[in-house]
């Protein structure tokens, strides 16, 4: 009976060991050992943009201040009294016209009064004196300006002199307009470079037909030194560099092909591209170290611009 459980202990033994020996032989297949043609390959997300054709422009901006023509004094041309004189800042005058009398009477001698006139067309912009006072021509009765006759006057580095020229259109903004553009030229360049800002002044002119703007207000200025018509337009943020070379990456079936390009105008936002595409190419406009000739992408945001 003893020998018969010990035949059975040892079979059950044994059946062990060869289960065992089995699943040693056995080796699970991990991740690590798939094969490259079992991986899944994940596509880059990126951002792109189309091809557009477009105006493109090189622009110089600076600031200035809105200024008149110098002002004019208006003087009496005798010594005495001053009669009928009640000019105020803001009212407008015309050439010629009569705005204040001079009595040069003296005690026990009586003259001629002298009539007081606008020497141009303008506005009261300062007075001076007030009526019933004595006057001289040595002191101006009161200032007037030409508002009508304003202009923009800015100081350009030197380094643009040769960008700028006489006739070439610039672009205004002003604060208390934030909405609006008004437009203007480049009338007058000074003859000389000022030595210690090494820069030169420039005059602008501009147009504002309802009268809005105001001397001494402050202009941001852009002047247009150079425009393209129907150019190539793409984003400056999809452009790649590798030394002197300049390359986008182009969108055809869900992958990338590098694809060099031309550049023509550029500013800070755009580039005019003059060879190696076409209007309405796709093109990333993601800055990745991931990208790559041959790599799968899929466009997650396309911008219009």
């Amino acid at each position: 009976m003893n020998n018969i459980k010990i035949k059975k202990h040892n079979i059950i033994l044994l059946l062990a060991v060869v289960i065992i020996s089995l699943s040693s032989c056995t080796k699970p297949v991990t991740t690590s050992e798939t094969t490259e043609s079992e991986k899944v390959i994940k596509p880059l997300s990126v951002n792109a943009a189309r091809v557009v054709v477009g105006e493109i422009d090189l622009s110089i901006s600076v600031g200035g201040s809105v200024t008149t023509a110098n002002p004019v004094a208006i003087i009496g041309e005798a010594s005495g009294t001053l009669k009928d004189f009640d000019l105020e800042v803001g009212d407008t005058v015309e050439k010629d016209q009569i705005v204040a009398k001079i009595d040069p009477s003296r005690p026990g001698m009586e003259y001629k009064m002298k009539d007081v006139k606008a020497p141009i067309s303008g506005t009261i912009v300062r007075v001076g004196v007030e009526n019933g006072s004595l006057s001289s021509p040595s002191v101006p009765l009161a200032y007037i300006e030409n508002l009508d006759d304003i202009s923009i006057q800015v100081r350009i580095i030197e380094k643009y002199i040769s960008s700028i020229k006489i006739g070439e259109d610039v672009e205004l903004r002003f604060e208390a307009f934030p909405n609006e553009i008004l437009h203007g030229s480049v009338t007058k360049m000074d003859p000389t470079v000022d030595t210690s800002t090494r820069t030169i002044g420039i005059t602008i002119k501009f147009d504002d037909p309802e009268k809005k703007v105001l001397a001494g207000m402050y202009a941001k200025c852009r002047i247009i030194t150079k425009t393209v018509d129907d150019a190539l337009i793409i984003p400056s943020t999809a452009v790649f560099y590798n030394d002197n070379e300049s390359y986008v990456y182009k969108i055809v079936n869900d992958t990338v092909t590098k694809t060099p390009i031309t550049k023509g105008l550029e500013t800070y936002n755009f580039v005019q591209v003059t060879d190696g595409l076409l209007k309405d190419d796709l093109i990333v406009n993601t800055k990745s170290s991931l990208l790559g000739e041959g790599v799968k992408i899929v466009v997650k945001n396309q911008g219009e611009f």
